[in-house]
């Protein structure tokens, strides 16, 4: 089995773990006695551990080698889910969400390893193709657990599942894949956090700057929606819990299928950025559509609408980061991409809260004004024709 395909492999188990648990972490907050503001501050730690531990991991594999960074952090990954099983009090519960947000940093070094092994021509289809396989995981993980949430001690047994198969992952990728050089010529020279958060300095900032903050608003407007997606969809429609599992498998379904042709679109754009360009203004469509929209059929198409833009924006964005970070920093460049993404994973889940407090419309408005600004900023950036892609 060649690396890529093992790298698609530990997607698909990473993503059917979370999907199987983390659907399930709000309402088991709720269970414990959270309000809808505790239950997002409770979300709220895993994306603010994520702002700091991703650069560090990331430029970590830089140092390395990707395999022996992989392989710990899907461990402790595990050790995380397995205690959130046995979270009977809400401490429990955040620090176990606490060893996760520390350590789940599969995804970003998975893709860094693949833009290690992969053409620049290739690179979109091979992280299309990882994005889909992931998300056919994210697909079977909630129809999983949505059947065993409904027995007794049913998150209990979810967890240990999601903590086992990170296991399982961890000891497929130590035996199969095979162990890559560093890509620092230099790695005596960051040894120690501190020495490796001071090599951030040496990346190219003036090409890199435009694409974090829009992708930071691009990341907040997409998780204000989907932070509390589904008490909008019951809100509006009177949906139950089993009804939102297979509207999450549903969504799932849709980025699958375009992950697989998202190197096809963007062999046709011939330009990473206009496709950014481009996916950034429909991510403002669909948010401004799902504010709006009270049909139900007509709001499950607009979900697809959101699917497709959102996983061709990944793609675009992820080669972006590449292709301005240059070879010796894509793990560190990924993981401070992350970061962005951190920063807007740690507001998000509180914001959305108290939007969703006011009106079920709350966070999808919201979120169209982040992706507003976005659009703003891609507008006034692209005036000063700096862009040579």
């Amino acid at each position: 089995m060649d690396a890529t395909t093992t790298l698609y492999m530990s997607g698909f188990l990473d993503l059917f773990g979370v999907s199987m648990l983390v659907p399930q972490i709000g309402t088991h907050a709720r269970e414990l006695g959270a309000s809808s503001t505790a239950a997002g501050f409770i979300g709220s730690v895993y994306g603010a551990l994520q702002l700091f531990s991703s650069p560090i991991m990331g430029r970590w594999s830089d140092v390395t080698g990707r395999k022996f960074c992989l392989v710990p952090c899907l461990l402790m990954s595990a050790v995380g889910y397995l205690t959130m099983g046995f979270s009977y009090t809400l401490t429990i519960l955040m620090f176990s969400r606490s060893i996760t947000g520390m350590f789940k940093q599969s995804q970003s070094i998975s893709r860094s390893m693949l833009s290690d092994i992969t053409s620049a021509d290739q690179r979109c289809r091979v992280y299309g193709r990882f994005n889909s396989l992931s998300s056919v995981g994210f697909i079977l993980g909630p129809l999983v657990s949505s059947t065993i949430i409904q027995y007794e001690g049913g998150f209990y047994i979810v967890s240990c599942l999601c903590g086992s198969i990170f296991i399982l992952n961890a000891v497929l990728m130590w035996f199969i894949l095979p162990t890559t050089a560093p890509t620092k010529k230099k790695p005596s020279q960051y040894n120690g956090v501190t020495n490796i958060i001071a090599s951030f300095k040496h990346l190219n900032w003036t090409k890199l700057w435009d694409i974090f903050l829009v992708n930071f608003f691009s990341g907040f407007s997409v998780m204000l929606f989907r932070s509390n997606s589904d008490m909008i969809f019951m809100d509006r429609f009177g949906t139950t819990k089993q009804h939102m599992s297979y509207l999450t498998s549903y969504t799932a379904v849709v980025s699958a299928l375009c992950g697989f042709v998202s190197g096809w679109i963007a062999a046709k754009y011939q330009n990473n950025y206009r496709l950014y360009q481009h996916m950034v203004c429909g991510l403002f469509v669909a948010l401004v559509a799902l504010t709006l929209v009270v049909d139900f059929w007509m709001y499950i198409l607009v979900l697809a609408l959101l699917s497709f833009v959102t996983t061709n924006l990944r793609v675009a964005s992820a080669s972006l980061l590449v292709q301005r970070g240059g070879a010796e920093g894509v793990g560190a460049v990924m993981g401070l991409g992350d970061t962005v993404m951190s920063v807007a994973r740690m507001l998000s889940p509180l914001l959305s809260g108290m939007a969703l407090e006011i009106s079920s419309s709350g966070p999808p408005l919201m979120g169209s004004v982040m992706a507003g600004i976005a659009v703003t900023l891609i507008i006034l950036r692209s005036q000063t024709k700096l862009h040579q892609e």
